[in-house]
């Protein structure tokens, strides 16, 4: 009975270890135009890449996340020097740049939250998309 259990206990370890491990699963999304027409496409969260399929184009690229430093100085306390402190920062902010094989662009800002996301698309040509990927 004792080597039974011990068998079970490993046996779920292993299965909830390789579920920790397992990668993340791609976001699918919608482009909205102004006609209400919906186009699909998907976020790849594990490689940063985003796809999307535009009246019958595809068009592939990738996402950044907005970031950086940001330094500061502040007086007083026991010490008469200016003491700098150096904060990293991140945001939700994203910017993503895609392009077809035709070399038509589309450029993407959007606020990632989980496994949702909401923002606009643009081609040069000035048409916009709405993007919205809701997953529950």
């Amino acid at each position: 009975m004792k080597k039974s259990l011990k068998n079970i206990i490993t046996f779920v370890t292993v299965i909830l270890l390789a579920a920790g491990c397992a990668a993340p699963q791609p976001l699918p999304f919608q482009l909205i135009d102004s006609e209400s027409r919906v186009q699909n496409g998907t976020i790849f969260t594990d490689t940063q890449r985003i796809e999307a399929m535009v009246d019958g184009q595809l068009y592939k690229g990738f996402y950044i996340f907005a970031n950086g430093v940001a330094y500061s100085q502040s007086f007083g306390g026991w010490r008469a020097s200016p003491r700098e402190t150096v904060t990293n920062y991140s945001s939700n902010s994203v910017r993503a740049q895609l392009t077809s094989d035709k070399g038509q662009r589309l450029k993407c800002d959007f606020l990632f939250e989980g496994r949702k996301a909401i923002g606009e698309c643009r081609t040069p040509a000035g048409a916009v998309f709405h993007l919205i990927a809701d997953e529950k």
